[in-house]
């Protein structure tokens, strides 16, 4: 049976669903443990998983019994949860692998993580204000905020540095934890100035995967350039066939009767790779049907016009297939930066009662050629800067990459036609 990982899919044989319902059991005996001894258990539960599990039986050339026996002595030391993730993580940095990483239920990756290996569009709901990017210091970097959810809405931008929550540091799930639907003060500082702003954001509860899927959906509009009309949508995720229905949906509806379109794949999450590309290989063909008594309906097939792919850092996994496909083809020009080069299958362990390891389990290649490291470099090479503002670099190189196709594809039949 094939599970699609929070960045890749992920290949569970009987074996191993049985494997993991027994490492799961062992997780909840710990309840009845002391804290310290609980921790204990959960780090030898993370260490015998990598040394059992992890898709490459040599564990990336690194003595793992070593790694494991140094990161045990320091354990004494971890006097929280955030201390025993940060530790945790730091001993997994030593594989070097994508999809490898210790989550807690503070995080909101905890409740996506389940919910895209389960294919969960329903459950695993978790409060949050949509938003994601990375800890740096004692402050959270925004990376992207979700289209039309709180976040965006309360005016918070790409690059913002959050510095607290109610008065205390951020977190993407546990500083909103019983607060949906309950305004709370986001301090944060913008564009480097010093100076400290506040923002009122009411959190919601929801399955994170439905959260990305409203996002796609809210993203998709029609850019009016000269006398052209661009369209544009952020697939934010590609978590299971919801996703790939939508984007069909778009570009053969609401965005079909476009001079162009800008695929945006640029940071969000993988899932699974297949067949998010067809719609843009398929001959795009009028289809139309009546029944007896009714107004014809119609469809199209395909979409056929120019287009652009952007990506950056944060384009991983499944994205990095897709983008994989449309720059072999030509069928999009690829703007932007080299994808993440996090190209692994993921499943997950759970880890005592409010832990996941996500765990690399399934080695890929396409082609024969690894993208885990390398990641996919654009055609067009462009910095990011104002990303997702009326100032992003990379879609306004994007814009005039497509303009200048168009105005191509427009002038060839007059150049063939000259004598």
């Amino acid at each position: 049976m094939v599970l699609i990982g929070l960045g890749g899919v992920s290949v569970a044989h009987g074996n191993e669903t049985g494997h993991a319902r027994h490492l799961g059991q062992a997780a909840a005996l710990q309840d009845t443990r002391s804290e310290g001894e609980a921790r204990a258990a959960q780090f030898e539960l993370v260490c015998t998983s990598i040394q059992n599990r992890f898709y490459d039986k040599n564990t990336n050339g690194v003595d793992w019994k070593h790694v494991c026996e140094t990161y045990r002595a320091r354990l004494s030391r971890v006097k929280s949860k955030k201390e025993f993730k940060a530790l945790v993580n730091q001993m997994l940095e030593e594989l070097h692998a994508s999809h490898t990483s210790y989550i807690d239920d503070d995080d909101v990756e905890y409740s996506m993580l389940s919910a895209v290996i389960e294919q969960d569009l329903q459950n695993h709901k978790v409060a949050h204000i949509g938003l994601m990017g990375h800890p740096a210091g004692a402050e959270f970097v925004i990376g992207a905020v979700y289209d039309g959810g709180p976040a965006q809405k309360a005016g918070l931008l790409s690059g913002d540095r959050i510095l607290s929550v109610d008065g205390k540091p951020f977190e993407t799930a546990g500083s909103f934890k019983g607060k949906e639907g309950q305004p709370v003060s986001i301090q944060y500082r913008r564009d480097g100035n010093p100076a400290v702003q506040t923002a009122t954001v009411t959190p919601v509860k929801q399955n994170v995967l439905r959260a990305f899927l409203e996002a796609t959906s809210q993203s998709a509009r029609i850019l009016n350039i000269g006398n052209r009309k661009i369209g544009y949508v952020h697939l934010w995720t590609m978590g299971n066939d919801a996703f790939k229905t939508t984007l069909e949906q778009l570009v053969t509806g609401k965005l079909h009767d476009t001079d162009g379109l800008i695929l945006d794949l640029r940071d969000g999450y993988g899932g699974s790779p297949f067949g998010y590309t067809d719609v843009f290989y398929r001959p795009d063909v009028a289809w139309e049907q009546q029944y007896h008594g009714t107004q014809p309906t119609s469809r199209f097939t395909g979409y056929n016009k120019p287009m652009v792919a952007l990506i950056n850092g944060g384009s991983r996994s499944a994205k990095e297939f897709f983008t994989y496909q449309l720059k072999k083809t030509k069928r999009a020009t690829i703007v932007g930066t080299t994808t993440a080069g996090a190209f692994l299958g993921a499943g997950k362990v759970d880890i005592g009662s409010d832990g996941i390891l996500e765990l690399a389990i399934v080695g890929l290649r396409v082609d024969g050629k690894r993208l885990e490291g390398p990641g996919v470099s654009p055609d067009i090479e462009v910095p990011i800067a104002h990303a997702y503002t009326d100032k992003d670099t990379q879609l306004l190189r994007g814009e005039e990459v497509l303009m200048d196709q168009i105005r191509r594809n427009a002038e060839a039949p007059a150049r063939i036609a000259a004598p």
